[in-house]
């Protein structure tokens, strides 16, 4: 029997949007209080526990301990379409998550662990607000995401020369996503249904990093890194009324990050990134539903999604051997085009600003980080896909040529605020 095509577009968009992945407005791009108050521009320094996510090769020359820290993500997103009179607003909501590192250094070896969220965010919107968008008869439904995406990494760090560094660490993705929402209100007998995701996987890649010294200058210290795409592979449970099992394979596109910290003076420090994400990658996804037949229902989606470059700067001063003051900026391009934009995970151009600072007394340290996304505005139009159900030889639903919206045309804007707290305890100095 041949697959018959659903068109949930939300799903799609909704688990894509949970990769580091980092798709903009949704991922930590920064992790760590240091790197977060220093906006990311941390794969050149490296020089704490979060090596391990920016560049292990860091690892090696650090003192051993264990620190633990929190981060909020707080989205504020404005929705305005004209056409249908919507004005509406994202219920204010705080996405935490909590966060773990450790290192052990051998001298020549180091080792590490790491239990953080790489990628962690939702929206929640007031479904009275949305009433256009529903049921036939103006029903007002809950509009919601929550998502995130768990990573384990323990890694490894091996020093090959007094300037020269390499440096590893495995990747192991949990991720969770869960959603509600309207059916799809192209086919009648589910245009009055609440529909409800909750989905969860797996999947496995590797950071492979370096990090060398300056061979002209002992200011300037460099750093790469490459992390692996990731095949995960989700299922769960799909709500239409009826319970459904669902499942699909995303895969977590390649990352790699380029960056310098050159060391003006004993107490200032400044840093540059590039990170390239391979968006491109994400150009089709198909999930599958099975809702009884013969074969499950199949979901196609064509993203056509931008590869694209974030540009990170930072910088530290050290006031004394004991606090340091930091800030930063970076550029945050919209993978995302206009025809997949919707309201569950908006997608803007940002443009961040950071700031922190680190306490250090004894075997203790404290940092805090905070940023602002300033989020582009988006004026989006409808884009619709025809449907031939001839030409796809589906029954059921009845035989009935229609137009499908694929976005939510109209105005689309979303700020960020995040913070992190970290606390960190050394077992001994290195020094």
């Amino acid at each position: 029997m041949k697959k018959r095509k659903f068109s949930f577009l939300v799903v799609i968009i909704l688990v894509i949007s949970t990769s580091q992945i980092f798709a903009n407005g949704l991922s930590l791009n920064s992790i760590g209080p240091k790197a977060l108050g220093m906006g990311g521009a941390f794969i050149g320094l490296a020089d704490d526990y979060t090596a391990i996510y920016w560049n292990p090769a860091g690892l090696i020359g650090q003192d051993s301990g264990i620190s633990l820290f929190t981060t909020d993500i707080i989205p504020f997103a404005n929705y305005t379409y004209e056409a249908y009179q919507i004005e509406a607003k994202t219920k204010t909501n705080q996405y935490i998550s909590p966060n773990l590192f450790a290192n052990y250094n051998l001298g020549k070896f180091a080792l590490g662990f790491g239990a953080y969220v790489p990628a962690g965010l939702g929206a929640e919107w007031n479904g009275d607000d949305l009433v256009a968008f529903s049921g036939p008869a103006g029903t007002s439904f809950e509009w919601m995401s929550e998502i995130g995406v768990f990573n384990f990494g323990p890694a490894f760090a091996y020093q090959v020369s007094e300037k020269f560094s390499v440096g590893a660490a495995m990747n192991i993705y949990y991720g969770m996503m869960k959603m509600k929402r309207p059916a799809d209100m192209n086919y009648d007998y589910l245009a009055d249904t609440q529909t409800e995701f909750d989905i969860k996987g797996m999947g496995y890649g590797a950071t492979i990093s370096l990090k060398w010294e300056c061979l002209m200058t002992d200011k300037i210290d460099w750093g790469l890194s490459f992390r692996t795409p990731v095949n995960v592979a989700f299922e769960g449970d799909v709500v239409m009324g009826n319970t459904f099992d669902a499942n699909m394979d995303i895969e977590w596109p390649l990352w790699i990050g380029f960056g310098g910290a050159y060391q003006a003076n004993e107490n200032l420090v400044f840093t540059l990134d590039g990170q390239y994400s391979n968006w491109s990658s994400l150009e089709t996804l198909i999930a599958e539903i099975d809702m009884g037949g013969a074969d499950p229902v199949e979901q196609e989606m064509h993203l056509e999604w931008e590869n694209a470059v974030q540009i990170r700067i930072g910088t530290q001063y050290s006031v004394n051997d004991n606090f340091d003051l930091r800030g930063g900026f970076y550029y945050d391009p919209a993978p995302a085009p206009d025809k997949t934009v919707n309201i569950l995970f908006p997608s803007s151009t940002n443009y961040v600003a950071t700031t922190g600072f680190g306490y250090e007394i004894g075997k203790f340290n404290i940092d805090f980080g905070i940023e602002y996304l300033l989020g582009g505005e988006r004026d989006i139009e409808a884009e619709t896909i025809w449907h031939d159900m001839n030409q796809d030889g589906i029954q059921d639903p009845p035989d009935v040529d229609y137009y499908e919206a694929i976005n939510h045309p109209g105005k689309h804007q979303m700020d960020i605020l995040a913070f992190s707290l970290g606390f960190g305890y050394k077992f001994y100095s290195n020094k």
